[in-house]
C-alpha cells in the first residue's frame, strides 16, 4: 500500500492498562480497560501498522472496506493492544493527526460503539474513544495492519 508503516513490537500477553501505562499518556479514558476490552490475542509478534488516511469523509464501515481492498495482502483494522503499541513505539505520531484503532470496540451504555483513538496536542498526548457509527473528517488516519 502507498501509506507510510510503522514497525512495532506488540506483546500481546500484557494487559490494556500494561500497555497504557508504558505509552505514558498525559489523559486516558477511563472506559478504556481490560474489563472493557477484552482480548484473547497471546504472544509477541514484530508487525508493520499502516497509517490509512482518506481525502473525504468515510464511515467506518467502508475504511474497513478499502483497507481489505489494499495490494496483494489485504489489510485489517489494529486492535487497541497494536495501537497502544505504536503509541509507545511512536509517541509523537499521534500528535501530526488522530490514529483510530477499529479493530477493537466497546458497547458503551446506551448501545452506541466506542472506538479507542490516539489523539496529540502540543504539551500532551490521550487516548480516548469515538463514535463508530457516523462519519469520520479526512484529518483522520485508521490504523491497519496485515491479514
Amino acid at each position: 500500500p502507498a501509506f507510510p508503516s510503522y514497525s512495532v513490537l506488540v506483546d500481546y500477553g500484557q494487559t490494556v492498562e500494561q500497555l497504557i501505562r508504558n505509552g505514558r499518556y498525559d489523559w486516558v479514558n477511563s472506559d478504556i480497560n481490560g474489563r472493557n476490552f477484552p482480548s484473547s490475542e497471546r504472544g509477541r509478534a514484530q508487525i508493520d501498522i499502516f497509517l490509512l488516511n482518506f481525502d473525504h469523509d468515510i464511515s467506518s464501515e467502508d475504511a474497513i472496506r478499502e483497507m481489505a481492498k489494499q495490494g496483494l495482502r489485504p489489510l485489517r483494522p489494529a486492535t487497541l493492544k497494536e495501537l497502544l503499541a505504536l503509541g509507545t513505539a511512536f509517541p509523537d505520531l499521534q500528535r501530526e493527526n488522530p490514529i483510530v484503532a477499529l479493530g477493537s470496540t466497546w458497547r458503551r451504555p446506551g448501545g452506541l460503539l466506542g472506538v479507542p483513538y490516539l489523539n496529540g496536542y502540543d504539551s500532551g498526548r490521550s487516548l480516548g474513544l469515538s463514535w463508530f457509527e457516523g462519519g469520520w473528517l479526512p484529518v483522520r488516519r485508521f490504523a491497519a495492519v496485515r491479514k
